[in-house]
């Protein structure tokens, strides 16, 4: 892709900063945080939703586990290198050091980071309608997938693939998901279920119901709320 090297080199050199070094790092690293993230998912789908909303967060997982198999796949058919790998020298380290080659896997078309944080977006927007979160989830997956070119894990193009197939796949994956079961048909629009944010103003009221059923209610926080106390204690 035109301009693919240049503008990893402009990010990875040009925005060289201690603080986006923490950063890029932190929200790069699976046990350190995608999977708070998904806890965070998982306790906001219960809250809002209960036994419902812990069948979507499955779905979810699901979709995820599918997704890494696509991303593999593709790796493999494109076999493209990751600036890692082939342009290490050129690459600026963490804390300004010397940057080492990448080990295996060194194939980066798509990156599976972009895919999977895009999909997720991607199915939880569909899914739940609540704007607050969708604009929360984009976020994320945009820094994100910056964090990869920053780190010199992935190329521009690499990463712009990545969420272009996860976009795709998440509403894919979302539309024919929650049609196959029970449970999900109750999130889709138009089967009688009012989108999230008008849902959060009732449920409050609901919940305090005797017998309320756990039926979709909303979600109070933004999950940047949760995401900016799970960094702090990472952080420590």
């Amino acid at each position: 892709m035109p301009g693919d090297v240049s503008l990893l080199l402009w990010i990875n050199q040009g925005w060289g900063d201690p603080g986006l070094d923490f950063l890029f790092h932190w929200i790069s690293q699976r046990a350190g945080f995608s999977t708070p993230l998904l806890l965070v998912l998982l306790w906001m789908c219960w809250r809002g939703s209960r036994v419902a909303g812990i069948k979507l967060w499955l779905l979810l997982l699901f979709g995820l586990a599918l997704g890494d198999m696509l991303g593999n796949l593709l790796k493999a058919y494109f076999a493209l290198p990751r600036p890692c790998y082939e342009m290490f020298e050129q690459l600026r380290a963490l804390g300004g050091g010397i940057y080492r080659q990448c080990d295996a896997p060194v194939t980066g078309m798509p990156s599976s980071h972009a895919l999977n944080f895009f999909f997720v977006a991607s199915f939880l927007t569909y899914a739940l309608r609540n704007i607050s979160l969708s604009a929360s989830l984009y976020l994320l997956s945009l820094l994100v997938g910056i964090s990869r070119i920053y780190l010199g894990k992935h190329y521009p193009s690499q990463v712009l693939t990545g969420a272009l197939v996860g976009l795709l796949f998440g509403y894919l994956f979302a539309w024919l998901g929650l049609r196959a079961f029970a449970f999900g048909r109750a999130f889709l629009p138009g089967m009688g279920v009012e989108s999230w944010p008008r849902r959060h103003e009732q449920g409050s009221a609901l919940a305090s119901r005797p017998g309320h059923s756990g039926a979709p209610l909303g979600i109070g926080w933004s999950p940047l709320s949760y995401l900016l106390l799970a960094g702090r204690g990472d952080a420590q």
